[in-house]
């Protein structure tokens, strides 16, 4: 799920709309855990057409309901034109957030205070988890709200696909108590809220940042965001001795799943899904209560261009008392789990190689170079990256010998570990940017651009320099053989 967040506050705003189409009308799929006398609206996005081996990204106007009242479930998956799921392992939704600019287009996103993000108020990604809310609660909505949805599919296969991006809303039109949605993203209002899990040190590593809430209420519901390698994200209220309040735990695929058979596999697969916490209760907060948000990940080998975003959803306050206080544990919580049989809950090991798009159009795995070669003897290494490859594709450098890369196409391009000693990331960079990074342990690194890993990677071998002799002083004995 890559340019996730504040991305959306220039792509978003210029989205065009959507083709005009009526929606669907149908009863709560179970996904919704919904009373069966609601209503569910299916609307589509696109259709969208993306290429061999190519991860799309899309910002575009969505239609909310066609009704006033309260969403109080929603999902979202890709589509062929005949409304056919797509399977992950050819085409996969990788990100999807929704935003609410309401009637005026200008509600902001209460996460982001300084930022002009209008507000997040659900997201899924390869774990595909439904918005569920307990009974009785719903996010408002309204026919006249401005929506935006900002997209992120990959491709796995050669050749184009046509696809929709189709989304289920239920909604309840009676009186029902609002939420209001939280997004705690550990990177937060980023364009690309990633970060490296360098594969060194302790078996896990955590990553963690606190979150002023402005109002008081109860916390309903909890889902979280994930990639591959995670272990938990969790929720903790630091003025109630860091007492853990919600922990997310992903449940990975099976080992015979399809995805895990992809060749080349361009990205380590997202946990298949991540648990939802919800309860009618609720856990109570005061206004400007702290939280804090931890991820855990695998640190026994790298995980790349990773995230850990919490998504709350706040319902007004019952008892300023037991907001003031530290309530009991709420006792109607419901955990709701992986959903397909054989979920793994560790995080599996996977390996990743570049790829080569051939001449037949067919991308095939390697761990060797092409291209051009060049060997730096210096502790300076300079690469241009231009119209989709890095050059030199091939570089030699001394160990603490500094990388650096220059970016001259007018697109967004980044530089990631797909295997190696350590893991690293740049950011998405385009055209006057640069990124540096100091190669410390020797190895071979393969290296490519998460956005098009078909079409641009690159090998740096790191080498040990050889230790000099040191010379003999005079007199000195020469060593005896």
């Amino acid at each position: 799920m890559h340019r996730v967040l504040a991305v959306l506050a220039l792509l978003l705003a210029l989205a065009p709309a959507s083709a005009a189409r009526a929606a669907t009308v149908t009863p709560p799929p179970p996904e919704h855990r919904a009373d069966p006398s609601l209503t569910t609206y299916v609307e589509r996005l696109g259709p969208f057409t993306i290429g061999a081996y190519e991860t799309l990204q899309k910002a575009v106007a969505a239609k909310p309901p066609q009704v006033p009242g309260a969403i109080v479930a929603m999902d979202a998956r890709l589509v062929d034109e005949a409304g056919k799921v797509l399977p992950q392992h050819i085409t996969m939704l990788h990100h999807l957030v929704f935003t609410n600019g309401g009637p005026d287009d200008q509600r902001a996103d209460p996460s982001c205070p300084l930022k002009t993000t209008r507000e997040r108020f659900w997201g899924t990604s390869e774990e595909l988890r439904a918005l569920t809310l307990p009974p009785g609660y719903g996010y408002p909505t309204n026919p006249a709200d401005r929506w935006r949805a900002l997209v992120m599919v990959m491709h796995h296969r050669a050749g184009e696909r046509e696809f929709y991006v189709e989304y289920r809303v239920t909604v309840d039109t009676r009186p029902t108590i609002p939420v209001k949605p939280y997004w705690l993203s550990i990177v937060p209002c980023s364009p690309d809220p990633q970060w490296t899990v360098p594969g060194a040190g302790s078996r896990t590593h955590t990553r963690r940042r606190v979150f002023t809430i402005p109002a008081a209420g109860r916390i309903v519901a909890a889902g979280g965001h994930l990639h591959g390698g995670a272990k938990s994200i969790q929720l903790s209220q630091p003025r109630c001795r860091d007492r853990t309040l919600v922990r997310n735990l992903p449940a990975y695929a099976p080992a015979g799943d399809p995805l895990y058979g992809v060749r080349p596999l361009l990205h380590e697969p997202d946990p298949k899904s991540i648990s939802w916490w919800q309860s009618a209760t609720g856990w109570p907060i005061r206004a400007g209560e702290r939280l804090e948000v931890t991820a855990a990940y695998d640190n026994t080998r790298p995980h790349t261009r990773v995230m850990g975003i919490e998504h709350l959803y706040v319902a007004p306050p019952l008892d300023d008392k037991a907001a003031a206080g530290c309530a009991p544990a709420p006792p109607d919580v419901q955990r709701l789990g992986a959903e397909f049989p054989h979920p793994r809950m560790t995080p599996p090991k996977v390996t990743l190689t570049l790829a080569r798009l051939d001449a037949d159009g067919i991308a095939r795995s390697t761990t060797t170079g092409a291209g051009k070669r060049r060997s730096v003897v210096g502790r300076v290494a300079s690469v241009f990256v231009r119209d989709f490859t890095y050059g030199p594709e091939q570089l030699t450098i001394r160990r603490g010998a500094t990388v650096r890369w220059h970016f001259a196409d007018h697109v967004d391009h980044d530089v990631t570990l797909a295997d190696g000693p350590r893991g690293f990331a740049s950011p998405w960079l385009s055209a006057g940017s640069r990124y540096a990074h100091t190669f410390r342990k020797p190895g071979t690194y393969l290296l490519h651009c998460s956005l098009h890993s078909a079409y641009m990677s690159q090998v740096v071998k790191v080498r040990v320099e050889p230790t000099r002799a040191r010379p003999r002083r005079p007199g000195e004995d020469r060593p005896r053989r």
